[in-house]
């Protein structure tokens, strides 16, 4: 037995004094809250499958990397090691006597060799949510669509990060668009009295798509009508996929109340649970915290040519944060792939993109000195408005192409997480045309 009063290590203590019974501890021989021995050690143990990467976890690339290449991006550890330098469990009384009773596996492995051990920062290649998300697409689209228990589970456990104690969004990731903020919507028109109709009654003309009329978009399925918007002129223009010679009409449109957002380009930026390798979950906090990033780039990938279920995978993760977050954010920002992610999108759940057909005229400096209000009364239920003069027209005279060229095969599929894991970038084989 082993009482708390005997155990260092924050985690281990309180694991004693969470699961001990009063008893007599075979180290200290005082009596207080005490596990077994064996508890506590198995506890360890499994601390060392759950939290660190075993040889399996590897993928073929990592394996060359390192004994065939020499590579020191990975760390690689025996089982004492890590007891002494990553657990830093060198000064506990029962040190010893852990070395002394671990597993026949921690020691030799199944081909009779040095077992080793790796540092997983979540940035291997093997990502746990990677494969969650795989099987969640395969679900939803060959097995339950519409009810789907297993892609609740799933999308609960990606998003727990973004919620505090109380069940509420955290405010880093909500961005807050007050009046006067300018979002911008374009169509293409192929005549001058088709135009003509859109520059006459923008809000009528560049509102959300009825929804009799409304097809499946990245974030909506057929039927259900969505307005998305860019917070760059620019960004609309490219959004809609404008070819050259094509006439464009574009407007902007502000928010006549308060918006608030969920901001999916700063899901990197919620801070992981503070975790150490003595606590389960500690591994698959880091690899939902690389997920996060690479959910972003599913989230605006456009949709692949003939492939009519593209979209299902981010409608359905966009119905759940509707009906998940629906009360505290309108919806949705993510970056623009159409412009290599240097624009901004947005898109707002179907009862928070109602235009108003009155336009709002921003206030002169002298109003707002004056504290003068804005003369025309919009409905409770109206959430933006046209802004009066915004009206742009434009002739599309080029599309401009960039990428990315890679020189192998496997560097070209590589995420850029573990590209920057392997120390891989610009500089190493990566040409920009």
């Amino acid at each position: 037995m082993i009482c708390s009063a005997c155990v260092t290590h924050p985690s281990l203590r309180d694991l004693v004094n969470c699961k001990g019974q009063f008893g007599t501890c075979s180290y200290c021989k005082n009596t207080g809250a005490t596990v077994e021995t064996k508890f506590l050690f198995d506890y360890i143990y499994e601390c060392v499958r759950e939290n660190i990467a075993a040889e399996d976890d590897l993928s073929n690339f990592e394996h060359v990397m390192l004994y065939e290449c020499g590579s020191d991006q990975i760390a690689v550890s025996t089982c004492d090691v890590i007891f002494e330098d990553w657990f830093n469990l060198q000064d506990e009384v029962f040190y010893d006597e852990l070395c002394d009773s671990v597993p026949a596996d921690f020691k030799t492995n199944s081909h009779g060799n040095e077992t080793h051990f790796y540092e997983d920062n979540g940035l291997l290649e093997h990502n746990f949510y990677e494969n969650k998300w795989a099987n969640f697409i395969d679900e939803i689209r060959h097995a339950h669509r519409f009810f789907n228990p297993t892609a609740r589970g799933f999308l609960d456990s990606v998003f727990k990060f973004l919620v505090s104690s109380n069940d509420e969004l955290k405010p880093e990731i909500i961005r807050t668009l007050n009046k006067g903020t300018e979002l911008f919507r374009a169509r293409s028109a192929d005549s001058y009295e088709k135009a003509k109709e859109i520059a006459g009654s923008p809000a009528l003309q560049l509102g959300p798509t009825p929804k009799d009329k409304a097809s499946s978009q990245r974030m909506t399925p057929n039927g259900i009508s969505a307005l998305y918007c860019a917070l760059e002129r620019s960004t609309c223009l490219s959004e809609i996929r404008s070819i050259t010679g094509d006439d464009v009409i574009s407007v902007a449109l502000t928010p006549i109340t308060t918006l608030k957002l969920l901001d999916l380009t700063k899901l990197e930026e919620v801070e992981a649970p503070k975790l150490t390798l003595l606590d389960m979950g500690y591994r698959d906090a880091l690899h939902l915290k690389t997920f996060l990033r690479s959910l972003v780039k599913k989230m605006s990938k456009p949709k692949g040519r003939n492939d009519e279920l593209s979209y299902l995978s981010t409608q359905v993760v966009f119905e759940y944060l509707r009906l998940r977050f629906g009360k505290q954010v309108d919806g949705l920002i993510f970056p623009s792939v159409q412009t290599g992610n240097k624009g901004t999108n947005l898109v707002l759940f179907p009862e928070a993109g109602v235009i108003s057909k009155y336009q709002y005229e921003p206030p002169h400096e002298m109003d707002i000195a004056l504290g003068v209000k804005s003369p025309v009364a919009f409905a409770s239920n109206e959430k933006l408005a046209v802004i009066s003069g915004s009206v742009r027209f434009h002739k599309i005279k080029a599309i401009k192409t960039e990428a990315t060229t890679y020189r192998t095969l496997h560097d070209f599929y590589m995420s850029d997480e573990v590209r920057n894991q392997l120390g891989f970038g610009i500089d190493t084989g990566v040409e920009e045309l």
